[in-house]
């Protein structure tokens, strides 16, 4: 068990700790614009993260039903499944991306934009927005392969497009090897030819003929809903709807209160929450491992084997947390000056930088916890988590702390590691109750 929960893992981990790192080179390319262009390019982190919400909760419900097709056995019902997340995905991806096209500036000033930042960030986010729908389908594609196991074939895929990613922002951001200079519109085009290279990818790796259990096949499987399927679907998907709602509302008001601190102030806090994400990011991998074999054991009606499997893959993000923690508190300094020559952002952001390597730990178990019980199709107790942690106290307490008790940044990244603590305590009971090893899908 312990080594097959590895052989999942670490292409998952790897996999999203190199997304992680290229935000980080892409934040760092950005920021030989200056730091007008940091902050343009940061306020539309959260918008980009509301609109790809939806998606997200989508593949939830894609990865806990296909893998518990899989562990049923049955592999029909499960290429089904696949087939009909993904029509899905492709209908929202074009809806909810021409809508975020057509009101990009309004988005942008609700997000925080100012004067200095909007026209960037309007640019940004529209050229940026193009690309989110081939990565829409594409990562719905990838949850369903995750289920299936085969998380080297997503490695491969994320691979490929961070890398057309970097190789382009080269090229146009600054204006280099005869290609036009196009500032924060080219680091935009970059991502998202990103996007539909993996797009491509991802398509080749469902080809008829390629070996695995899901590949499309459009001979038997016409275009069209499943309705009774996607109704059966619908409350899994529901609540990890209102888990992405509750994180990303929470997001977008926590980045507000940021950015009212100025750009200079701003961009260091986006200096910092890339980092915070890049671990993040990392601790997905194993989540995204312990769902997939939470489903597959489930099917198998194998509950304790369900259990073990989280075992497994919580103590690994634990062992990669705190060497995260250690990287970061002992080299914060080092790591900030990547992005800035600024004193004053490397000094202060280094202090800042300690809160998040404090929050490693409970942040890797808070995120695994959550990755076993979307596996188990419990979204809804992730929800009611994330909606009281992430959605109210965290915003709550950064105003608070930031504003009437004069904290400012050390308020903000204070709100950040209380919330990680709470949320990695309240998973944690809940998936020590058991009541997760009962839900049938």
């Amino acid at each position: 068990m312990s080594v097959q929960a590895f052989h999942i893992a670490w292409p998952a981990a790897l996999e999203a700790l190199l997304v992680g790192v290229v935000d980080l080179v892409d934040m760092g390319m950005v920021s030989t614009l200056g730091l007008t262009a940091v902050s343009a390019v940061g306020v539309t982190s959260q918008p980009k993260r509301i609109l790809l919400m939806f998606t997200l909760a989508l593949n939830v419900g894609a990865t806990a039903f296909v893998s518990r097709r899989i562990g049923q056995g049955d592999r029909k019902a499960a290429k089904h499944c696949m087939h009909q997340f993904l029509w899905v995905s492709i209908l929202m991806a074009l809806g909810l991306y021409a809508l975020g096209f057509l009101f990009a500036r309004p988005i942008m000033m609700l997000a925080g934009a100012n004067e200095e930042t909007v026209s960037g960030a309007v640019t940004y986010f529209q050229i940026l927005v193009l690309g989110q729908i081939p990565q829409a389908i594409s990562l719905t594609i990838n949850a369903c392969l995750r289920a299936e196991g085969k998380t080297r074939v997503t490695l491969l895929t994320n691979t490929t497009a961070n890398v057309v990613n970097l190789i382009f922002n080269y090229f146009l951001i600054q204006g280099n090897c005869g290609f036009p200079h196009l500032g924060v519109a080219g680091a935009a085009l970059a991502t998202s030819l990103g996007s539909v290279a993996a797009f491509l990818i991802s398509l080749w790796s469902i080809r008829p003929g390629n070996g695995g259990i899901l590949h499309l096949d459009l001979k038997t499987e016409k275009p069209g809903l499943d309705l009774p399927m996607l109704k059966g679907a619908w409350s899994v998907t529901f609540s990890a709807f209102h888990e992405q709602l509750f994180q990303r509302l929470g997001l977008f008001i926590f980045t507000r209160v940021a950015a009212s601190l100025g750009t200079v102030e701003f961009a260091m806090y986006q200096f910092i929450m890339n980092l915070a994400n890049l671990q993040g990011y990392t601790y997905d991998g194993f989540a995204s491992a312990a769902t997939a074999m939470t489903g597959q054991s489930l099917g198998m009606g194998k509950p304790d084997r369900a259990q073990m499997a989280g075992k497994y893959a919580v103590w690994m993000g634990y062992t990669t947390a705190f060497a995260i923690a250690v990287v970061f508190a002992l080299f914060r300094c080092p790591i900030l000056g990547f992005f800035t020559t600024e004193e004053y952002v490397i000094s202060r952001g280094g202090e800042l930088l300690l809160f998040v390597a404090v929050s490693c730990i409970p942040c890797a178990g808070s995120t695994v916890y959550a990755g076993i019980l979307r596996g188990a199709g419990d979204t809804k107790a992730v929800a009611r988590t994330t909606l009281w942690i992430v959605a109210i106290l965290r915003p709550f307490a950064a105003w608070l702390l930031c504003y009437p008790l004069g904290l400012y940044q050390f308020g903000i990244w204070t709100a950040f590691a209380l919330a990680h603590f709470l949320r990695w305590i309240f998973l944690y009971l809940h998936w020590r109750k058991g009541s997760w090893k009962q839900i049938k899908l």
